[in-house]
């Protein structure tokens, strides 16, 4: 019995201790990417349109989770041919990735909500925007 509960008590002890040191920093990788596509000719119920071309950017992931408290620390590569904005305005992040550039922002996540990722350079229906949520 008391090994029993020497094991459940360093099995309890470690989570508790893996739960804190997730916590404590996060990590992530996002990848900005231009996905341009020419559509020749396209016919619609009738109507035909030539020469559709549709230009946007991604952030990927889109959506990055992390606690309230926790240190977070984005490494961004822009895959875009063009230079690429990252910004997160509640948290003061504002950069500019030139093309083919990787670029590491971190900042303790200490307001929860979400938070638009978004390109400070474009309009903002050429790139779409991403979200950071913060969640207690």
């Amino acid at each position: 019995m008391k090994i029993t509960r020497t094991v459940f008590v360093s099995l309890a002890f470690g989570l508790l201790l893996t739960g804190t040191a997730q916590a404590a920093e996060q990590k992530f990788t996002v990848v900005i990417n231009a996905y341009d596509t020419t559509i020749p000719e396209l016919n619609v119920e009738g109507v035909t349109v030539k020469n559709i071309r549709a230009f946007n950017v991604l952030n990927e992931p889109e959506a990055l989770v992390v606690k309230k408290g926790t240190s977070v620390k984005i490494t961004i590569e822009n895959k875009s041919p063009i230079s690429e904005g990252f910004s997160i305005d509640a948290y003061k992040i504002q950069e500019v990735i030139k093309a083919g550039e990787t670029k590491t922002v971190s900042f303790k996540a200490d307001k929860p909500g979400a938070f638009t990722i978004w390109c400070q350079l474009h309009p903002q229906n050429i790139h779409l925007p991403g979200s950071l949520n913060v969640v207690d």
